[in-house]
């Protein structure tokens, strides 16, 4: 039993509120529950070595704040630094502009009326004077300047409202990051119901063959999908070339199967054999680079096998 040691770095204003679970990496298992000091140092003591997976929570967030891998040494603590995003947490109030003083812009509108007014009284054949026609055009001028600033005390040149746009692309960032992270879970937790689908059909073959499954010829079929399962959270890339590697590893066996059983042709021909075919060409076909294009593949496999039969296990 060793001591595992953590530090909780980039945003130590939320350390007093996070939660760190350490759980099994393939059963979702919660090993360890444990809180974080204020400077985020997190201890967790007596712990057996092996590979394990944390997970950062806050009250605030639906979503994990963090959750990554880690290996706890069989020899002497271990010391693993973790970075959170800040971004995760922002939340900006709309910045306070101060109301513009129009005060100023009304006044030079009432003296502009005023200054006019005596205009408005002019008769038939009454001779407009010098004096009156420059008073007219000050006062235009007047009160082309008074609408000029007008526009500009009211609203930025364009309409824009550069504390509006800040708070807009902040809203856009963050539910961005949400759609990302959501289209990554939804990805991991389809990519369980493929594996969980395999092994059940893989197990059904096994039964039809009358191979024991825990024969060295059954421990042959069952690696592959055990590896497999340890692949659920790499990058679409990755899993893709894991999920093509496998689908050929398990057709090898299977043709070999199908030759050492070719006189049984109740087995050749049954239904659990048909739809492992099926299943790993469907596998062998899988090369998105995506989330979104790899979510697009796992549908097909959930539409053409769906979910009879499927166990799964979401932690807790």
């Amino acid at each position: 039993m060793n001591n595992l040691t953590m530090s909780i770095l980039g945003f130590p204003a939320v350390n007093r509120d996070l939660t760190v679970e350490v759980r099994e990496p393939l059963t979702q298992q919660v090993v360890r529950t444990v809180k974080p000091f204020l400077d985020g140092t997190v201890r967790v003591p007596q712990i057996d070595p092996g590979n394990y997976e944390i997970t950062l929570k806050h009250p605030n967030l639906t979503l994990p704040v963090l959750q990554r891998p880690i290996r706890v040494l069989p020899n002497g603590d271990t010391n693993v630094s973790v970075l959170i995003d800040p971004s995760k947490f922002r939340n900006t109030p709309i910045e306070d502009i101060p109301d513009a003083n129009l005060e100023p812009v009304r006044a030079l509108a009432d003296s502009v009326s005023e200054s006019v007014a005596s205009l408005s009284e002019k008769r038939p054949g009454e001779a407009i004077l010098a004096q009156d026609w420059n008073r007219m055009a000050s006062a235009i001028r007047d009160l082309a300047g008074a609408v000029g600033e007008l526009t500009r005390l009211v609203s930025p040149q364009g309409h824009d409202h550069p504390e509006f746009v800040k708070k807009f692309d902040e809203m856009q960032n963050n539910f961005q990051t949400l759609l990302d992270t959501l289209s990554k879970t939804m990805t991991e937790l389809q990519r369980q119901i493929q594996t969980q689908r395999l092994r059940r059909q893989v197990e059904e073959v096994l039964d039809q063959a009358g191979v024991d499954k825990t024969s060295t010829k059954g421990k042959e079929f069952l690696t592959v999908i055990d590896t497999l399962e340890t692949k659920v959270a790499v990058t679409p890339t990755e899993f893709g070339r894991e999920v093509r590697s496998s689908g050929v590893q398990l057709t090898t066996k299977l043709e070999k199967l199908i030759e050492e059983n070719a006189a049984n042709t109740t087995f050749v021909a049954s239904a659990p054999v048909k739809d492992l075919g099926d299943a790993l060409d469907l596998a062998k076909t899988q090369r998105a680079t995506t989330y979104d294009a790899e979510l697009t593949h796992l549908r097909k496999e959930t539409s053409k096998f769906g979910m009879k039969g499927l166990r799964l296990n979401f932690g807790g």
